[in-house]
Order: C-alpha cells, then sequence, then structure tokens
C-alpha cells in the first residue's frame, strides 16, 4: 500500500530535520502545498509526539525569529535588513 503525501512528509520529519525548500523539491510541488501540508500534519499527528519547529537565523547579525507563527521563510531580517537568512527547520519529536 502507498502511502500518502502527507503519510510520507511524517516519516521524513520522524527521521530528521527538513526546510521547506527541501520538501518541495522532494516531492515536485510547490510551497504553498507544502505549508498546508504542514499545518495539516501539526493538526494531526498523534501525543506525546508534536511538529517541532526551529527559527529561521539572519546569518548576518543572528538575529533568531522567535515565537513565529508562519510556515513560510521571512524574506529578511527585521534588525539588519539583509536577506540571508538560514531557512526554518521542522522535525516531528
Amino acid at each position: 500500500m502507498e502511502l500518502t503525501r502527507r503519510q510520507e512528509i511524517m516519516t521524513m520529519l520522524r527521521e530528521g530535520e527538513w526546510t521547506l525548500d527541501e520538501l518541495a523539491m522532494n516531492f515536485v510541488v510547490s510551497k504553498k502545498v507544502i505549508i498546508d501540508d504542514l499545518e495539516h500534519i501539526a493538526r494531526s499527528v498523534p501525543r506525546p509526539s508534536r511538529l517541532q519547529i526551529h527559527p529561521p537565523t539572519c546569518e548576518v547579525c543572528g538575529y533568531r525569529f522567535k515565537d513565529r507563527a508562519k510556515y513560510n521563510d521571512p524574506s529578511r531580517c527585521p534588525m539588519c535588513k539583509n536577506e540571508h537568512l538560514r531557512s526554518q527547520r521542522f522535525q516531528i519529536v
């Protein structure tokens, strides 16, 4: 029996950390589709597990986007306005 895309994503996230870009490239779908899948997975992952989001970080000044509720990556740093950001990573723990 074949797994659905969301089931495959959940398996991958249990095995390690993945960025939004990596997931989108792996499944050859848009980031928006992956964001929808991640939102659904966050609500449906069985307890006590949960979807953990490692926040994006500015590579220039080190600013960390804490408490960010959005699943998409920010375009630039609010502190130094630089666009070189380390993408947020997702994992099921």
